[in-house]
């Protein structure tokens, strides 16, 4: 589709405000941040880095990013790069932060602190995982739909078996819309449910 492309480095600085601008279950966090990089040092940058072919945006009318989907065939390998290769620079500089804007800018710099754990679902068949973002301007034109068949496709590629995502119980329409990319919910917990979908 020709709203959809690779990712280019080109695009990171649009990256990072995509994942500001819906950092708050999908509507702006602007407001809730000091730190307008945090959200997109750990949740979107670090895979276009780590993956790139894994990496797509999605195409305003002007040609600027305005969504992206982003991230891993192999979650297990990618949160050993995080904790020690990304991570480490970052976490020198947040260790000092003692002011925060807010509990989400606060919570968003424990995680990157602490770093990714040894998750479960990559261990049960959906080593992949993704995070996708649209800016409101291109919502309900179906590019969320293109963006995650090019990456359920491009996963297949990679011999990806499954893949898995979480989605805060916040964003009521994000579950609609997963279950009709044909994922399934496999955990639900306190903050929102996990997602998963079969490859194979």
């Amino acid at each position: 589709m020709q709203n959809i492309r690779r990712a280019l480095a080109q695009d990171i600085p649009y990256i990072y405000e995509i994942a500001l601008k819906t950092a708050m279950a999908g509507l702006d966090g602007s407001d809730h941040y000091h730190d307008k990089f945090l959200v997109g040092h750990y949740w979107a940058a670090p895979y276009f880095f780590f993956e790139p072919e894994l990496c797509f945006v999605a195409i305003n009318e002007i040609g600027r990013p305005a969504g992206y989907i982003v991230g891993t065939s192999d979650t297990r390998l990618f949160n050993d790069w995080m904790q020690q290769v990304w991570l480490p620079p970052l976490q020198l500089h947040y260790r000092s932060q003692t002011t925060f804007k807010s509990e989400a800018e606060h919570a968003v710099a424990k995680t990157l602190l602490k770093g990714p754990g040894e998750g479960l679902w990559q261990n049960l068949g959906y080593p992949a995982h993704l995070h996708i973002d649209l800016l409101e301007e291109l919502q309900g034109k179906g590019l969320g739909r293109s963006l995650m068949q090019t990456f359920i496709q491009r996963a297949k590629d990679q011999g990806a078996e499954g893949i898995h995502l979480g989605v805060d119980g916040r964003n009521v329409r994000a579950f609609g819309f997963y279950e009709r990319m044909g994922f399934t919910i496999l955990e639900t917990q306190s903050w929102g449910s996990t997602f998963g979908l079969k490859l194979t």
